[in-house]
Order: structure tokens, then sequence, then C-alpha cells
């Protein structure tokens, strides 16, 4: 009974501070060692209090950083729920898995549980999603779209419950929200530099669904490297529809002698079918992607790409979602870019035909 009175005496000194304002939404509590010498009393008895203000919703506990004051807003209504709404083409594609693995480890940590919910190119379909999660009462959502410009009127649905939500790889550059991807643009003047440096000076661009704008900025960062080097950039450039035919005629020709892809994806393909064509990669043709995507290794030539690291963009997104929902930011237009690096493998090679 003593063990019982002491721990209760604990808690309600700490849900005093936070009802005068002592303790303020955001600042960390004192450490366990602090509360032990002042309330005299065990370990156990401090961890107790602890367990429950944290399942009271009075505090956060953060592992190995400590406890921290909840935001009122958490206090009276949280959930601790994250929806994460996933618009795929693919459901198997790992790159998905290790977004999901990331958020759901800062999640975790945060105290928050991560659901699920897989939808498809259908804005229907992600409608519903959206409005079962709102059904649930989430606290904020995390989106990988598939059309961010098309899912404009569903995002508007969250906006009106007044809920935060993080749009994941993909966004709508005229409508400001909560974002995180990697550098696309930085990304693609540094694959676009080394096919340069290898005297590469026919080199095209592929592009898978050029709709997005993430394949916008890597087009961006490719025209920004080519024009940097003194080279013109037209329509020409770009590959939207591929005519493997023509395009065969015009490596053998020199007039291509890489091809950066957008993506691993448009690359493998790219590849595969070139070598139908009996075009060989690289010594007519180096190609280029971005990702590093863990399909492309099934591939008989070895891939020169872009790495994003996908579970970092998980945990971004997740920290910043949870930061919009503690009230630790505000505005609805932070970005937060996670970096790249080249990776050179067997698809690159410097161009024999360069004078």
């Amino acid at each position: 009974m003593e063990n019982e009175l002491k721990y209760k005496t604990v808690k309600q000194a700490i849900v005093n501070q936070i009802s005068t304002g002592e303790l303020s939404p955001g600042d960390k509590l004192s450490s366990e060692d602090d509360y032990m010498k002042r309330f005299n009393v065990s370990g156990i008895t401090i961890r107790k209090a602890m367990t429950e203000l944290a399942n009271e919703g009075y505090i956060l506990r953060i592992k190995r950083k400590g406890s921290f004051v909840n935001s009122p807003k958490e206090n009276e209504n949280s959930s601790h729920l994250i929806a994460f709404i996933l618009s795929a083409e693919d459901y198997n594609d790992i790159s998905y898995m290790k977004i999901i693995k990331g958020a759901q480890r800062i999640a975790a940590e945060l105290n928050y549980s991560l659901i699920i919910e897989w939808s498809n190119e259908n804005l229907a379909t992600e409608q519903a999603s959206i409005q079962k999660m709102l059904d649930r009462n989430v606290d904020g959502f995390l989106i990988y779209p598939f059309d961010p410009l098309k899912s404009l009127d569903n995002y508007k649905l969250i906006e009106q419950k007044k809920i935060p939500y993080v749009l994941i790889d993909r966004s709508n550059v005229d409508y400001p929200c909560y974002f995180a991807g990697c550098n696309n643009y930085d990304g693609a003047i540094l694959a676009t530099k080394e096919l340069l440096r290898l005297k590469h000076t026919n080199i095209k661009f592929a592009s898978y669904h050029f709709f997005l704008n993430s394949e916008q900025e890597r087009f961006d960062g490719y025209c920004s490297a080519m024009r940097q080097a003194g080279l013109p950039v037209t329509g020409d450039n770009l590959l939207t529809q591929i005519n493997f035919d023509e395009l065969t005629k015009s490596i053998l020709k020199r007039d291509v002698t890489a091809i950066f892809c957008c993506n691993d994806k448009l690359a493998m393909k790219i590849m595969k079918q070139l070598l139908i064509c009996g075009i060989k990669v690289p010594q007519d043709v180096s190609i280029m992607g971005f990702d590093d995507w863990d399909k492309s290794n099934d591939l008989p030539i070895k891939l020169s790409t872009v790495r994003q690291i996908f579970e970092e963009i998980g945990n971004n997104a997740a920290n910043l979602l949870i930061n919009a929902i503690l009230g630790k930011i505000y505005g609805g237009n932070t970005k937060v870019l996670s970096g790249v690096s080249l990776v050179l493998r067997e698809s690159t090679c410097e161009n024999p035909y360069a004078q």
C-alpha cells in the first residue's frame, strides 16, 4: 500500500507541474535518477508513475531520449494511430517495404502505431481508404500517391478534419504540403556528370511517368548538367514513348551513346530490350538508372545508378508527421529530402567512339 501511495504521489506531482504550466508541451522531464532522489523512492516506483502518465497521454516516452510533455491535443484526443496510404502499381516492390519499415521504426519509438492501407491508381479506392482511416480517428496520414495532382480532392478531405498528412516521394508542386523524398535534382546532376566524364555527349533522358514531379526534377537536373557542359537540350533529348527499332538505329549510328533512365525499373526494361536487339551494353550504349532498386540485381549486366535510401525516407516522413501532430511545426509546407549517392557498376563505360 505504501508503494502504491508513493507512485501516485510522483505521478500527481508531475501532473500538477503540467497543469500549472511549470512544464510545457515539448519539455523534457527530469531523469529517473533525479526523481528517485527527489521523492526518495525506487526506480520501480518512478517507472510505474511514468507508465501511467504515458498511458493517459500526459507524456511521450522516447527510447534512449527520455520523456517529454505531450501537447494538449495529444492529452485529450490522440489515438496514437498513423495511417499509411500506399497507392502502388506493384505491391511486391521491396522499395515500398523499406519505406514502411523506416516509418514503422520511428512511429514505434515515438509511441505511435502504423496502419497500412494498400490502395491503387483508382482515385475512388484511395478516397475510400482515406475515409476508412478518418473513421478510425487516426492522428495523421502518410501517403505514397500514384498521381498527387489527381488526388488533390482526396487530400482536402483530410484537411477539412484539420489532420496533418505527409506525401512521400511524389507531390504537387503547385499545392504546398508536408513532404519527404530524396534529392532528385542533385542525383540527376551526379548521374549526368558521370556520363559526361565518360565522354558521352549524345545522352538521352528516358521517362517512365513524366507527369510525376519526381521524374520532372530528375529531368531538370539532367538538363542543368548538360547545359553546364555547353550541350544543347531540346525536346529530342527526352524519351517518353520508346520505339526500340528507332532507338537501336540511333545507337548504331552513334546518335545515342548513353541513356539516363528516370528509374531502375525503366532501365531494366530498356537494357533487356536492347540486348534482344543485339545492342551491347555498355560497349554500344551506356545505361544509368536511378533508385538502386533491389530487382536490378537480376540483370545480366549490373546497373550503374543513383542510390536513394528508402528506409531513411520512411524515417523522415514519420518524424515530420509526428512533429506536425505534436504542433512542433506549422504551415503545412515543410519538405525533408534525403541524400543520394552514385553507384557505378558494369552498365556504363567510357565512350569508345569519343574523339
